[in-house]
């Protein structure tokens, strides 16, 4: 089995494909220990494929089943190692994380594209699609992962976490900060929720401590240079 360092974690895999093993190749280290060790069933794929063909209608290859299978088991771990997945696009400004979070289509990846053409060098791409998040002794930290997106933007890189917007598309641009509850309802949105009952209430605490101590924002925007103008006005006086 091969190491991989996701997270702070090493997780031990044995990939099937070489498709797994060029998607895990930045993350792996010549290491012996590890807290994990994943290996994809037949089983496993066909679960994947059976999701897949429910949600999006046409069944994924198996080669990119094993993939996202090795991340629902890592996801399940990391509950318990005080950290969860988070479904966004975020980059690395200031030494800071900015997320960028919504549902699929909304315009998360073409925000943070906004930001690296608007700050070039400046702006670090941490993961287009699937980062982790975990909770340290002093914050929170988002992780870069080998579940990039479909345009394979990202590095295995962190940073501790600045500020979140729940991005909405809209003609003109703006920002309002948003309440606890609502913000906890949309992180709920676009995270996995565990299916064991002491998994749920621990993210939950994760998240509500998240809430308290990371400014939280709706951006409403459009794709242009003003909305990055729009979220930078928002975070430029926390730092």
């Amino acid at each position: 089995m091969q190491v991989y360092r996701i997270a702070d974690m090493n997780i031990a895999v044995a990939p099937r494909f070489d498709y797994t093993k060029e998607y895990l190749a930045d993350y792996a280290v010549n290491d012996s220990d590890y807290e994990l060790a994943v290996t994809v069933t037949d089983d496993m794929i066909a679960y994947e494929q059976e999701l897949n063909v429910r949600i999006h209608g046409y069944p994924m290859s198996e080669a990119l089943c094993e993939s996202v299978a090795i991340l629902r088991v890592l996801c399940d771990h990391i509950i318990r190692r005080g950290g969860f997945f988070l479904h966004c696009s975020c980059l690395k400004y200031r030494g800071k994380a900015i997320i960028f979070t919504a549902p699929s289509g909304t315009g998360k990846s073409t925000h943070a594209s906004l930001w690296k053409e608007h700050f070039g060098d400046e702006v670090e791409m941490i993961n287009d699609d699937k980062p982790l998040v975990r909770e340290k002794e002093d914050g929170f930290v988002i992780y870069g992962t080998p579940w990039r997106g479909k345009h394979g933007r990202g590095a295995n890189i962190s940073a501790p976490i600045g500020a979140i917007f729940f991005l909405a598309q809209a003609p003109e641009n703006s920002v309002e900060k948003i309440d606890g509850f609502t913000a906890l309802t949309l992180l709920m949105q676009q995270t996995v929720i565990p299916s064991g009952k002491n998994d749920t209430s621990a993210l939950l605490d994760m998240l509500s401590r998240l809430i308290e101590h990371t400014p939280m924002f709706r951006l409403n925007c459009n794709i242009s240079d003003e909305a990055v103008e729009t979220s930078l006005g928002a975070v430029s006086s926390l730092w």
